[in-house]
């Protein structure tokens, strides 16, 4: 098979990732802003309202392990990019230096 021992990661696609995670957290904490915008009168009925609060209630207590997988999804994703970069820009150096 031609593709055996060969390595290709997207580090645009990685980028994009990480992005995409960051994202996703600011508007998962924007949550919490709507709970506290919103009332009884912008909900209508009390029973929307108190459903809503139930949810958010639950809401909160997964959120922890969610952020923090979120958060570390996102860092692994740019450290990769970073790492990555880098080693492909010393072994062009590396290659350059050996040409001369």
């Amino acid at each position: 098979m031609g593709s055996e021992g060969k390595l290709a990661i997207s580090l645009v696609g990685l980028d994009h990732l990480a992005g995409q995670l960051r994202s996703i957290k600011r508007r998962m904490d924007d949550t919490g802003n709507f709970k506290r915008e919103l009332g009884h009168d912008e909900l209508g009925a009390s029973r929307a309202f108190d459903a809503l609060q139930e949810f958010l209630d639950g809401w909160k207590d997964g959120r922890k392990e969610i952020d923090n997988g979120i958060d570390g999804a996102a860092k692994q994703a740019g450290d990769i990019v970073e790492k990555f970069t880098k080693l492909d820009l010393d072994l062009k150096n590396q290659l350059e230096k050996g040409r001369k």
